[in-house]
C-alpha cells in the first residue's frame, strides 16, 4: 500500500447516535479510508438493535444521495461500491468478558437511536435485503472478521477505530495474538483520565461496560510472549499494542451545536437531516437537562453535541498509524499530539468500575523500600513487610490535542451534509 492509497479501516462500534455519525464521516472520505468492516458490539444498545441501526443508516444514505442529486461524491462512491467492493457488517459480543451487562439507553434510547424504531409509520425502516455495499457473514463472529481482514492485508496497514466497549478486540487478541499484532493502529474512544465520568462519577461508558476487555488490551497483552519479542510479530511491536486513546478529556472539547445538527435554523429538510433530528432527540434532552434549574437556559453551554466517537474515527482517518510513525515512514502533522500515560483499569470496584487509575507517582529505577510494621507485636500478628506497589503495567499513547475544535466541526459537518 502506498501513502496515496486509502487505508483499510475497521470501525468496531455499538451504534448508538454518535457511532452512526462517525460511520457517515468515514463513508464520506473514500479517498482517505477504505471501510472494510463495521463490527458490532453490545454497548449503547443490544446487538440486534445495533445491527438494525446500521441497516437503517445505509437505507437512509441511499435515499439521501438519490434525493440530493448533486454533490455527495464521497458518499456516492462508497455506497455504489466503486470505492470498495463490500463492507462486512458482523455481529460480535453480546455482553462483556466479565461482570454484569449494561447498556446506555439512558442517553441513546432503548434502540440506540432515541426510539426511532417506534416512530409512527417507521419512516426510517430497515429492509429485508441488506443494503449495498454491506455484506453479512452470519457464520463468523465479529472478532474473527477482524482477524480475517488483518490476515488479508499487509502488516501495519489496517487501522481500527474502536468506539464501543473493547470486547470484540479483546476476543480477537485472545483468539490469535500474532494475527492481531498485524494491526497498524487502533484509535480507541474510551476512559477519562482527569475529570468526571459520563456514566458514573468516575467512569466513561465504554470502559465501564467492559473493563475486563480494556484490561486484556492494556495489561495482559503487553505481558504476552508475542509482545515481549519483536521477532514474534509481523510489525515488530514490543511492550504494547499500537493503541492511541481518545478519552473524554479530549473528546468533550469537540462539540457541534444541536441546532446545526438538527436543522433548526436552515430547515432544509430531506431524509438525512430528518434522520439526524429524530435520532438526536434523546441525547439532546439529556444534554439540555444538565443546565442548572432556575437559571436562564444558555444554548452555548447546554445545547452542544459532544462528538466522542466521530473524533476517534477522525483520528484514524487523518493521522498516520503508530506503526508507520514508529518505522519512520510517516509523521503526525496538523496539530495532533499524544503523551504516554501509565494507568490501570478498575474492574470490580463497588463505586469505580471502569475507572482509569492514573499512576502519578513518577517512580524511578531505584528500588523503593517496604512498608514496615512499627513493633514486634505487629509481627507477631503476622503483619510482615509489605512491598510498595509496583508501577501500573499499562501504558498507552493518549491523544491530548487535535488540529482544533473548529477544524473538526468543519470536516464533520461537511461529511454529514449539514
Amino acid at each position: 500500500m502506498t501513502q496515496d492509497e486509502p487505508q483499510p479501516l475497521i470501525i468496531d462500534t455499538d451504534p448508538g447516535v454518535d457511532d452512526v455519525l462517525a460511520i457517515v464521516l468515514a463513508l464520506s472520505r473514500p479517498d482517505l479510508v477504505r471501510l472494510e468492516a463495521i463490527t458490532l458490539n453490545f454497548g449503547n444498545t443490544t446487538l440486534d438493535y445495533a445491527r438494525d441501526n446500521v441497516l437503517r443508516l445505509f437505507n437512509v444514505l441511499h435515499a439521501h444521495v438519490q434525493q440530493e442529486g448533486k454533490g455527495q461524491e464521497g458518499l456516492k462512491r462508497s455506497l455504489s461500491g466503486s470505492a470498495y467492493r463490500t463492507i462486512f457488517a458482523s455481529k460480535g459480543a453480546e455482553g462483556p468478558i466479565g461482570g454484569e451487562q449494561f447498556t446506555a439507553s439512558y442517553f441513546h434510547g432503548r434502540d440506540g437511536l432515541s426510539g426511532i424504531s417506534q416512530l409512527h409509520g417507521d419512516p426510517f425502516a430497515t429492509s429485508k435485503s441488506i443494503p449495498s455495499p454491506l455484506v453479512e457473514d452470519a457464520t463468523k463472529p465479529a472478532h474473527e472478521i477482524i482477524l480475517d481482514i488483518l490476515r488479508n492485508n499487509a502488516p501495519g496497514t489496517v487501522r481500527i477505530a474502536a468506539v464501543a466497549p473493547l470486547t470484540n478486540l479483546a476476543l480477537a487478541f485472545q483468539s490469535d495474538p500474532e494475527t492481531f499484532c498485524r494491526v497498524g493502529g487502533i484509535s480507541v474512544m474510551g476512559g477519562v483520565l482527569d475529570g468526571p465520568g459520563n456514566t458514573t462519577a468516575t467512569s466513561e461508558f465504554n470502559t465501564y461496560a467492559d473493563p475486563f476487555a480494556a484490561k486484556v488490551l492494556l495489561h495482559d497483552a503487553p505481558l504476552h510472549p508475542v509482545l515481549q519479542d519483536a521477532k514474534r510479530n509481523a510489525c515488530g511491536y514490543t511492550g504494547s499494542l499500537p493503541i492511541e486513546l481518545l478519552p473524554l478529556d479530549i473528546t468533550r472539547k469537540h462539540t457541534v451545536p444541536y441546532a446545526r445538527l438538527c436543522d433548526d435554523v436552515d430547515q432544509r429538510g430531506g431524509i438525512l437531516r430528518s434522520f439526524y433530528k429524530a435520532m438526536l432527540s434523546q441525547p439532546r434532552r439529556v444534554t439540555n437537562s444538565h443546565a442548572p434549574p432556575g437559571s436562564p437556559f444558555d444554548p452555548r453551554l447546554y445545547d452542544n453535541f459532544e462528538a466522542h466517537d466521530p473524533l476517534a474515527v477522525a483520528h484514524a482517518m487523518f493521522t498516520p498509524s503508530l506503526f508507520s510513525r514508529r518505522n519512520g515512514s510517516q509523521q503526525t502533522e496538523g496539530g495532533w499530539k499524544t503523551e504516554q500515560v501509565r494507568f490501570g483499569i478498575e474492574t470490580v470496584g463497588e463505586l469505580t468500575r471502569g475507572y482509569c487509575v492514573v499512576d502519578r507517582r513518577g517512580l524511578g529505577s531505584i528500588k523503593l523500600g517496604k512498608i514496615k510494621p512499627n513493633s514486634s507485636a505487629a509481627k507477631d500478628k503476622g503483619n510482615g513487610d509489605v512491598e510498595v506497589e509496583k508501577p501500573t503495567s499499562g501504558q498507552w499513547d493518549v491523544v491530548v490535542a487535535s488540529p482544533g475544535p473548529a477544524w473538526f466541526a468543519g470536516i464533520f459537518c461537511e461529511a454529514l451534509s449539514i
